[in-house]
């Protein structure tokens, strides 16, 4: 997997034979074609600037490439790179990369997440709608981060409750640290006399 920044977006990139031989794998939104030394994102044909601008059902393509003086940001040494890791420190050093670049960038008011709370939410789903409210995020930023974005979006505005596991994920994409604390009830039988305390999130990207 390689990632790369462009103009405040962030792409999977792929060779054009690697997106020619399974495209039904590549959201065109986010996919960007790496190809002599240079990185340029598929374009639609309503969009404008450098990109691949790829015909449907066609092999047919047009290349508008990026003005002289632009290259540098379109160039493959802006690539953050997962298929060279070899070890864990590795893929959090790129995770890290990852999240430093897109912190410049996901801070735009338009397009606001505000979610509506109700009275029907899990207490878990109140604290996770509560903490994204208080974040101001403009979800088109986050939108790339997602694994199932659509669904999980869903999720949050008409969903009432949520799983551990799912809440754990959606607050990885918000950069939300989640903790579970167990502790004893008032009065419990058999008590713990401890208070046990774990970070959901940590090491999770």
């Amino acid at each position: 997997m390689k990632k790369m920044q462009i103009n405040n977006k962030i792409y999977n990139v792929v060779t054009m034979s690697e997106y020619v031989a399974t495209q039904e794998l590549y959201d065109e939104k986010f996919t960007a074609i790496q190809d002599h030394g240079i990185v340029l994102p598929i374009k639609q044909k309503t969009d404008v600037g450098p990109g691949y601008y790829i015909q449907s059902n066609s092999m047919v393509h047009t290349i508008v490439k990026p003005p002289e003086q632009d290259i540098n940001k379109y160039s493959e040494s802006n690539i953050i790179d997962y298929n060279n890791a070899k070890s864990i420190g590795d893929i959090m050093k790129n995770n890290n990369m990852l999240r430093d670049i897109q912190s410049e960038f996901i801070t735009d008011d338009e397009n606001i997440l505000n979610l509506k709370i109700t009275d029907d939410d899990t207490p878990e789903m109140k604290a996770l709608k509560t903490a994204i409210n208080y974040k101001q995020a403009d979800k088109s930023q986050y939108e790339d981060r997602f694994d199932q974005y659509q669904n999980d979006m869903r999720l949050l505005t008409k969903g009432t409750s949520i799983t551990l596991g799912k809440l754990i994920s959606i607050c990885s994409v918000f950069d939300i640290s989640a903790e579970l604390v167990l502790r004893d009830k008032e009065g419990a039988p058999n008590p713990m006399n401890t208070e046990i305390s774990i970070d959901l999130t940590e090491g999770r990207s």
